[in-house]
């Protein structure tokens, strides 16, 4: 039988269309965060940004989530790629409104930010499930881990140049931002799914099945949970680590700089994880990483009150311990996010689940970016102390330490179903079938 390859026009595609939304998620939780806060021509206090920060991601992940129930019932249609076209469009409006509208930014910043969460609904409802169509259940652990690497590189490249344009010019970083915007309209032509599945849309339906059928998809209970902790996490510890490198620092260049570095170190993490994924699977590496992260972030919390250059040495020590572990944890929930569903052998619910997750997801980022907003508020009575900012630091971090568990618990409910454990591994004893 003739042995498929991995990576072809299609899945090169795919993997091109994330790098490139991944710079704009850069550009938005580096540059962009970093311009409103330094934005004090109005007499504005940093307290004052960070609560317009949180109000923009608030209405950007509420957009998100909501329009993951609307997409979903088009997906099914249409070509998917449309979809991903669609929401590069989007990005590329967003980049030129703040491209125009860049001393009035606090003023728009609820318009920007509900369409770019409408340009990010449209991109990964389609994105997402193209994926799954196009890269088989037996690849996903070697693609994921591929893709992150190439993610990586991104990270390395990206910060540090757009660290040196920020600081000739603002402007100069939105136009290279939408050069590649239409770049990922050309690409996201380019992906041909191997095996387009009949799929339905029936949120309640699909959640009676899951509710009479606990047992056997428990894996997919557990991703679901995880996908809640993940956006209370993820996303806001890169905000308010955004915000603290800035308020310590008071540099994008250095923002970028450090960001540069760290994933270039994080390249070694990622190998080492392909090299020794095979023999101890996925557990042995998830509580290490959360254990390390959360000690990192204590050592913030007890120096704070310090402040000064031990202040901006633990920050610097986190963010190089974060940015270099949370690529592994990142590469096995971004595979188990793909391949549960089709090792469950629920193909047909592919759009459903995808939703689902995609729901849990903004749950917990609204959660989290009320309470940096909440942070906002209340150092702004209290003075330039950031107290409360380093409260939802700490909140965000316990959150984190929940991803990890249920990312654990993911993996022990797939080993208990052995057989179809064996399915997704490289190398192991079974051999799946091409879906």
């Amino acid at each position: 039988m003739r042995k498929s390859k991995i990576f072809n026009l299609s899945s090169i595609s795919i993997v091109v269309c994330e790098c490139i939304q991944y710079a704009v998620v850069i550009f938005i939780d580096l540059f962009f965060v970093s311009n409103i806060l330094r934005n004090t021509s109005l007499g504005q206090s940093v307290n004052y940004n960070i609560i317009q920060i949180g109000l923009f991601y608030l209405i950007w992940y509420a957009v998100l989530g909501v329009s993951y129930f609307f997409t979903g019932y088009y997906l099914k249609k249409y070509n998917k790629s449309v979809f991903v076209s669609i929401g590069a469009i989007g990005f590329t409006i967003t980049i030129t409104l703040i491209y125009f509208l860049e001393d009035k930014l606090i003023t728009f910043l609820p318009l920007i930010s509900a369409i770019y969460g409408l340009s990010f609904a449209f991109f990964s409802s389609g994105y997402h499930n193209l994926t799954s169509e196009t890269i088989s259940s037996k690849h996903q652990v070697r693609f994921f881990a591929v893709k992150r690497i190439a993610l990586q590189c991104v990270s390395i490249i990206l910060p540090v140049t757009l660290g040196f344009l920020d600081s000739i010019d603002f402007s100069i970083i939105t136009i290279l931002m939408a050069v590649l915007c239409v770049g990922l309209v050309v690409f996201s032509f380019l992906i041909k799914p191997k095996q387009v599945y009949k799929l339905a849309f029936n949120i309640p339906k699909f959640y009676r099945y899951l509710k009479n059928n606990k047992q056997s998809t428990e894996p997919l209970k557990y991703v679901y949970l995880s996908n809640f902790f993940r956006g209370a996490s993820y996303d806001n510890i890169s905000t308010i680590l955004t915000i603290l490198v800035f308020i310590t620092m008071n540099s994008t260049t250095t923002l970028g700089i450090l960001q540069s570095v760290f994933t270039l170190c994080s390249i070694v993490t990622m190998f080492l994880y392909l090299r020794y994924y095979r023999k101890k699977r996925a557990k042995a590496f998830i509580f290490p990483c959360i254990i390390l992260v959360a000690l990192a972030a204590l050592s913030i919390i007890c120096v704070a009150s310090f402040g000064g250059t031990a202040l901006e040495i633990v920050v610097i020590v986190f963010y190089g311990v974060y940015v270099i572990l949370n690529v592994i944890i990142m590469s096995i929930s971004d595979s188990r996010r793909a391949s549960v569903v089709r090792i469950l052998s629920l193909h047909s619910h592919i759009l459903e689940s995808t939703s689902i997750m995609e729901f849990s997801l903004a749950s917990g980022r609204i959660m989290s970016t009320t309470l940096l907003i909440l942070a906002g508020v209340f150092d702004g009575l209290i003075g330039d102390l950031h107290i409360f900012l380093l409260i939802a630091f700490g909140f965000v971090v316990v959150m984190y330490i929940m991803y990890g568990i249920m990312l654990y618990f993911i993996e022990r409910s797939l080993i208990r179903q052995d057989e179809q454990f064996h399915k997704i591994h490289v190398n192991e004893l079974f051999e799946k079938v091409e879906d």
